[in-house]
């Protein structure tokens, strides 16, 4: 019988560079991508268009993963050219997105939302090919703790260049003008991003060739027929588009409310983003091992149940430390729910290649986001003449009312689907009680200096690490 400890030396090396290009890839998501609503704030844009530029860019950017399915299925060209090219492309489209007040100040918010196209796009057809070559690269049974170690990297590196950029940003905007740091910002961005697809393109692809990928085949599946509407795959589609709806009702406007109603400094900012960013960085270790001991449906339901109250907290106070903690919490919730949905999809795709069902998803979710953010646009539009109207609520604040909006659309998709899902892997059957006990058991510095220093330590230095061998073990 083959040793299930037996480690793959040019395996490993390929996990530990996609943890490197996931890294250079935070920086650019830190120090650039989540800086895009401030920078259309400084550009003066209003509510409804930074509903646009958070709704539409993505939505098309998920339908061009259609193009890129299309392209390795009917011509057969390879997943790393496809992820090669997205990644350069990506970071190349950081140019025009810095010159849009130099080259279109008359147009700049149509200019903006084209260049976020563009970004979006190259970035998006990435995103079938990407888990097909890591699902036959990490083993089942590691897949929640290297997913986790991987993302407890990347979030922290992420967290470091999103507080840096904060950092430049008030200096910038005290000093001179905050569009020089913006420039600075996304230069880097465009730095790191090339850098990500240096990794990138050194990843092997070992899945399988021949009959088990269906070349020529539609890269959507038919989720709307009968015979797969009831499955579980079905199922965690519909509740993650759900909540990705009800999210995006608010999501483009929180940063409205910070930076123009609550006057906060990009400091301010910086640190309520990276209050979320860190929590998630603190627990992931945690989630992981739940992960894998309990499935991933467990914890699907407890973040689930989660999410929804966090922007109906954000209407209670106005204080910097409260909203701190609000966040903090946030982050504790979608830390749990994003990993644990990533590896659902693992577990639910039955293909070897993840093209389709990945397709399916991410398309199904920028159509579900795109609608939520123009159903918060219009209530953006109608909730100022309701906030202060004498014949009901009044907010101290108009963009409430939106929070609200999607505090009740997160509640429903949560009680309608949750109930609904089911587990497709074999595991240990737990209650919710003793999933907390069990994630509680874990400092949340376990494993962190390990995993940092174990990606970037040379090859030959580096002692493989067999399975159940790391602290806190599930």
């Amino acid at each position: 019988m083959p040793d299930d400890n037996a480690r793959d030396p040019e395996r490993d090396e390929a996990l530990s560079r996609s943890v490197r290009d996931g890294a250079a890839y935070s920086v650019m998501t830190g120090a650039g991508e989540s800086y895009l609503s401030a920078y259309a704030i400084h550009l003066r844009f209003t509510e409804p268009q930074i509903a646009t530029l958070a709704s539409i860019p993505p939505l098309i950017g998920a339908l061009a993963q259609l193009f890129s399915t299309w392209l390795h299925r009917r011509w057969r060209i390879g997943r790393g050219r496809i992820i090669l090219a997205g990644a350069l492309g990506q970071a190349m489209s950081w140019l025009p997105i810095m010159l849009v007040p130099l080259l279109w100040p008359n147009d700049q918010v149509a200019a903006l939302v084209l260049c976020v196209i563009a970004y979006q796009v190259f970035g998006n057809i990435i995103s079938p090919h990407w888990p097909s070559l890591m699902r036959h690269l990490v083993p089942e049974r590691e897949r929640g703790r290297y997913f986790s170690r991987r993302t407890r990297v990347t979030t922290l590196v992420g967290f470091a260049a999103l507080i840096a950029a904060g950092g430049v940003l008030e200096v910038f905007r005290t000093h001179t003008d905050a569009m020089y740091g913006f420039l600075l910002l996304f230069a880097l961005a465009a730095v790191a991003r090339m850098i990500s697809g240096y990794y990138l393109s050194r990843l092997p692809d070992r899945s399988p060739r021949g009959d088990d990928i269906k070349y020529g085949a539609l890269p959507l599946i038919p989720v709307w027929q009968a015979g797969i509407r009831s499955t579980p795959y079905a199922r965690f589609l519909f509740y993650y588009a759900g909540m990705c709806f009800a999210t995006a009702v608010a999501a483009p406007f929180f940063a409205v409310h910070m930076l123009r109603d609550l006057q906060f400094t990009y400091l301010e900012f910086m640190a309520i983003t990276a209050a979320s960013v860190l929590v998630q960085f603190l627990t992931l270790n945690g989630w992981g091992r739940v992960s894998d001991a309990f499935g991933n449906r467990l914890i699907l339901a407890i973040t689930g149940w989660m999410v929804p109250f966090v922007p109906l907290l954000w209407v209670f106070s106005d204080n910097f430390l409260y909203l701190l903690a609000i966040q903090a919490l946030s982050g504790l919730a979608w830390g749990g729910f994003a990993l644990s949905a990533g590896s659902f999809f693992y577990d639910l795709s039955g293909d070897a290649d993840m093209a389709a069902p990945i397709t399916t998803a991410n398309v199904t979710n920028a159509l579900a986001a795109f609608a939520g953010a123009q159903l918060g646009a219009a209530a953006v539009l109608w909730m100022p003449d309701w906030a202060h109207s004498d014949h009901a609520w009044s907010f101290e604040y108009p963009l409430f009312g939106v929070f609200l909006l999607s505090f009740a659309a997160r509640l429903a998709v949560a009680v309608i689907f949750v109930p609904v899902l089911k587990e497709v892997r074999q595991v240990r059957r737990a209650s919710p009680r003793r999933v907390i006990f069990r994630f509680t058991r874990f400092s949340v510095f376990s494993g962190v200096g390990f995993d940092i220093a174990s990606v970037w330590r040379p090859r030959e230095q580096r002692r493989p690490v067999k399975a159940g061998e790391e602290s806190g073990g599930a």
